[in-house]
């Protein structure tokens, strides 16, 4: 594949520009959960807006760029040899995910923070989106564990047929209007609960990036001649920001309408970015957000734990009678400072490792083209 732009590795072989994407995501997530005072102060209320509005569309976003890279994953190597290995995938994806996961529930069983029926065996079933638990970020991880089962098992189906690149993508813009269709009616019969968290209902969030994932790996051209419209890019983003803006406070007509509309959005951001940062990927506030974005899995697992933190820091600075914007200084910061604290170290004791053993007994057979720039990270990304 012919490179488009240059681009910007990091450390382990992974992309700048696609972990800046991921530390967007999990800021968003972040803000969003943190508490915080009122200050009435017009600055603070500017700088809070992105971080206390966004928090959904973060999640949004975490899905089509799960979609992208995992459908990388499968669609690079159904073009390369017309099939998959399934059970390879699975239980790569497995040593991925899953450690850290686990670790996650087996601190809540033993530290007592929720009642183990809230959560347990919600969670060890990875059915928490239909039945709800207590740890209320995992949700979101359930669709994404029914999405790793869901693909593989498609492309399996379409692999047997020996379907070409174009069916593939026929096929996944179909879903997409099917679930966007099953959607719209829920959100039509009240039931917006089951329209934000079931999976046959936002799975399309997924399909939008492995339609991007399938232009990328298998009409190369044909992305080639999307990337290089910078102006279309620029104002699908530009129409997603005001959707976010004034859009989302509609509940049904974003649970219905712009889930669709957010997750070409935010393809087109994904895009954007990997092909046109230039030199803002070399910026220090552009490699800071990546950084986190490297780190984001762990954050985003265990950010929920700085929220005690943070009640504890307002009682004692309200008792102490700080005014209202030093309170806010003090508290916010150290929120994020000890959730992205946890994520790294969580990462690096958990997740870090067991990957090292995953690539010692499952290493990764996808064939190996030679490949340069975007393409090459892009394949380091995959993993």
């Amino acid at each position: 594949m012919k490179l488009w732009r240059g681009t910007r590795s990091t450390a382990r072989g992974r992309l700048v520009e696609l972990d800046f994407v991921r530390g967007i995501a999990i800021l968003a997530v972040m803000g969003f959960h943190f508490h915080t005072v009122r200050t009435g102060n017009p600055l603070i209320e500017a700088i809070e807006y992105p971080l206390k509005n966004f928090g959904r569309e973060g999640v949004n976003l975490f899905f089509t760029l799960s979609g992208f890279l995992v459908g990388g994953l499968l669609l690079k190597q159904y073009s390369q040899s017309g099939s998959i290995d399934a059970r390879r995938f699975i239980v790569r994806r497995m040593f991925k995910i899953w450690p850290a996961y686990y670790a996650l529930i087996l601190f809540h069983t033993f530290v007592g923070r929720h009642p183990r029926d809230t959560f347990l065996w919600q969670n060890l079933t990875h059915l928490q989106n239909y039945y709800g638990t207590s740890i209320a970020q995992t949700w979101s991880l359930a669709v994404e564990e029914h999405f790793y089962l869901f693909l593989p098992a498609l492309l399996l189906l379409l692999a047997r047929w020996r379907v070409n690149a174009n069916v593939i993508i026929g096929v996944l813009a179909v879903l997409c209007v099917a679930v966007f269709a099953a959607r719209s009616v829920v959100v039509a019969n009240g039931n917006l609960d089951a329209a934000f968290a079931y999976t046959q209902y936002r799975i399309d969030s997924l399909l939008f990036g492995v339609l991007l994932a399938a232009l990328y790996w298998m009409k190369p051209d044909v992305y080639r001649r999307l990337a290089a419209h910078t102006g279309a890019l620029i104002v699908a983003v530009v129409a997603l920001c005001a959707w976010l803006v004034f859009a989302t406070r509609h509940t049904a007509l974003d649970e219905s309408i712009g889930f669709t509309l957010q997750a070409i959005g935010f393809c087109a951001v994904i895009v954007l970015v990997l092909e046109h940062s230039g030199m803002f990927s070399a910026s220090w506030f552009y490699r800071a957000v990546a950084w986190m974005g490297v780190y984001s899995y762990g954050i985003y697992l265990w950010h929920s734990l700085a929220l005690a933190p943070g009640d504890f820091l307002i009682r004692k600075t309200a008792a102490l009678a700080w005014p209202p914007t030093a309170i806010w200084a003090i508290v916010l910061p150290a929120q994020f400072i000890i959730a992205i604290g946890l994520g790294y170290l969580t990462t690096r004791a958990i997740e870090y490792p067991f990957l090292r053993l995953r690539d010692a007994y499952f290493p990764d057979r996808r064939a190996k083209v030679p490949a340069t720039g975007n393409v090459a990270a892009v394949e380091g990304q995959l993993s």
